[in-house]
């Protein structure tokens, strides 16, 4: 921890305790400047490394007869197909694995953050089996639902007397009298 040079607080040593208080709580310490060097040679480095790729670059393109160039452009803009085309098979696989998701009941964002999970080369039968098991649950907690219910009552099947009374409010309600 640095120290307080109270040398440099002119009067220090003839003030009182409260104003040596003061005079060290208002003291403020120098910052010492940052030290950039290792910074600084980085950068340098960095920039004389690409200066001389350049350089090589340059050199070798004027070494190079047309063909050379031409095979050189060729490679280059099929390695940009290359790129781009993996790109296009890691959307369209995203969106296809995203697709299956939703299929099985998922909302969208969450399967859109299963499919980035999911690894490449995933079978269809992978999905198929999660949509099975999924459906499977469904049915599952529905038949669960259904036995917690009360019981159903149709109410107490009728006596021999209830079902003559029965018949005979029916034939009167037919015949008007009811």
């Amino acid at each position: 921890m640095a120290k307080i040079d109270t040398s440099k607080i002119s009067g220090f040593d003839e003030m009182s305790a409260e104003d040596k208080l003061n005079a060290l709580l208002g003291y403020e310490f120098e910052q010492p400047a940052p030290d950039n060097t290792e910074a600084t040679k980085l950068k340098t480095a960095l920039s004389k490394a690409n200066g001389e790729a350049a350089e090589y670059k340059r050199l070798l393109r004027e070494k190079q007869t047309e063909a050379e160039r031409a095979e050189a452009d060729r490679q280059e803009a099929e390695k940009k197909l290359q790129e781009e085309l993996a790109a296009y098979r890691t959307r369209e696989r995203l969106s296809s694995y995203k697709a299956n998701y939703m299929a099985a009941g998922y909302d969208a964002e969450t399967a859109e953050a299963l499919a980035k999970a999911l690894p490449e080369g995933v079978p269809d039968d992978f999905f198929a089996t999660q949509k099975s098991f999924l459906d499977k649950q469904k049915q599952t907690l529905l038949s669960e639902a259904i036995n917690k219910q009360p019981g159903l009552s149709v109410g107490t099947p009728p006596s021999g007397s209830d079902a003559e009374k029965a018949e005979m409010d029916k034939f009167r309600r037919y015949i008007g009298l009811a």
